[in-house]
């Protein structure tokens, strides 16, 4: 293999799949546009949905309880401080609530009066539609509202009893954050953002490493390739560095677009869930190490891509065997997505994949551990080198190559 060939082959792709305008379109353009737009309209969606939920409250009474007695009890003592809690007339309470008109039906007991005379409990039946997310949202909201109606009834009869009312509350809770600084936050962030980046970068070269091994052969001018002077240790090489190339081109343009979607919308990063980002101080060698092991399984998953187009007969069929590298990227990130970075075991940093988004969690959630960073490394150098070794061989194999 000598380094010069390996360039002019390397130099050769890349200028190849440049000029294929459906790859520069899928691997950067689309990205750039696609993961913005989405961040800004789901973030948009869940925040119009939120306050959907607790703005604008509509309830109505039962007919059993449609009286001016519970109406006044309902608007002036219950929800009096609620402004966001309406309470409006409907023929069919049931219905409206199944039509979505209002949000809950208010079923006060019969002999409620009676009952806070005599400073009885008496219920009140909140019924809601479970298939309405706003229905069911509003139950919590409505709730919350009748116990603090509750806690100032209750304090006033104290009150009048001159009993103190520090005897509702014989033990306070006061939560104490004892995570050092910079622990913890970025919640969306974590769960998001590295499990992205694995599976772009085990997916992201798909497409040139089909067209470089599969589609040459398709188009007959792979065999002539081999006759060339490069001998093929250089040819694999230098396709394996535009596989590669590739891989991480698609990652850099993920990148850009999370950029421009902060600067059209900040929200957009935490997808509107009104998260804030803490300024958390990324150790620098942390950080190295996390990209190390990132590129790392870039170059091992750029090998498998390489050595599965070097073994299909045909474009369509590189395209089937590659296609379930989807799914071993996404199996694990989405199975690790709530995990949090201090729950991560040592041995999770010896799987491929899993070690990649371990690491970002680590770095993004301000927890290290450089043990697990280094157990991470060297574990993906050892499958860079079976993967690269195992790819060296299928390709000086004729049988495999041009099997029929």
């Amino acid at each position: 293999m000598k380094a010069r060939h390996v360039w002019i082959v390397f130099k050769k792709e890349v200028k190849d799949i440049i000029r294929d305008k459906r790859t520069v379109i899928t691997n950067i353009v689309i990205p750039m546009i696609l993961i913005p737009l989405i961040n800004i309209l789901v973030g948009g969606g869940v925040e119009k949905l939120q306050r959907d939920i607790e703005e604008n409250i509509t309830i109505t009474l039962s007919e059993t309880s449609r009286t001016d007695e519970i109406k006044n009890l309902v608007e002036n003592e219950i929800f009096k401080d609620k402004p966001n809690i309406r309470l409006v007339d409907t023929d069919n309470p049931i219905d409206a609530v199944r039509d979505a008109d209002v949000r809950l039906v208010l079923d006060f007991d019969s002999d409620y009066k009676q009952k806070l005379t005599e400073e009885k409990p008496f219920v009140i039946k909140l019924m809601y539609d479970k298939s309405s997310t706003k229905s069911e949202a509003a139950v919590s909201i409505v709730s919350q509202a009748i116990n603090e109606y509750n806690m100032r009834l209750v304090a006033q009869r104290l009150t009048q009893r001159n009993i103190d009312l520090e005897i509702l509350e014989p033990a306070r809770v006061e939560p104490v954050n004892v995570a050092k600084e910079g622990q913890g936050g970025n919640m969306v962030l974590m769960m998001t953002l590295p499990m992205i980046i694995a599976i772009l970068v085990v997916v992201g070269g798909i497409p040139a490493a089909t067209d470089l091994v599969a589609g040459e052969k398709e188009r007959n001018t792979f065999e002539p390739l081999l006759t060339t002077k490069p001998d093929r240790a250089s040819i694999l090489m230098g396709k394996y560095l535009t596989v590669t190339l590739f891989s991480f081109v698609s990652i850099v343009a993920i990148g850009m677009g999370f950029v421009i979607g902060y600067i059209i919308n900040p929200n957009s990063i935490t997808m509107g869930t009104g998260e804030q980002l803490t300024g958390a101080s990324i150790p620098p060698l942390a950080l190295v190490l996390s990209i190390l092991i990132t590129v790392i399984l870039g170059m091992m998953f750029a090998g498998i891509q390489i050595a599965l187009s070097a073994y299909a007969r045909s474009f369509k069929e590189a395209q089937t065997y590659l296609s379930f590298l989807i799914f071993a990227a996404m199996i694990p990130a989405y199975a690790t997505m709530f995990t949090q970075p201090a729950d991560i075991k040592v041995y999770v940093f010896l799987i491929p994949i899993l070690n990649t988004i371990s690491a970002f969690k680590m770095v993004l959630g301000g927890v290290i551990d450089y043990t697990s960073l280094l157990v991470a490394l060297v574990s993906s150098i050892i499958y860079l080198a079976i993967t690269l070794a195992i790819t060296a061989s299928m390709f000086n194999k004729e049988k495999v190559l041009f099997r029929s």
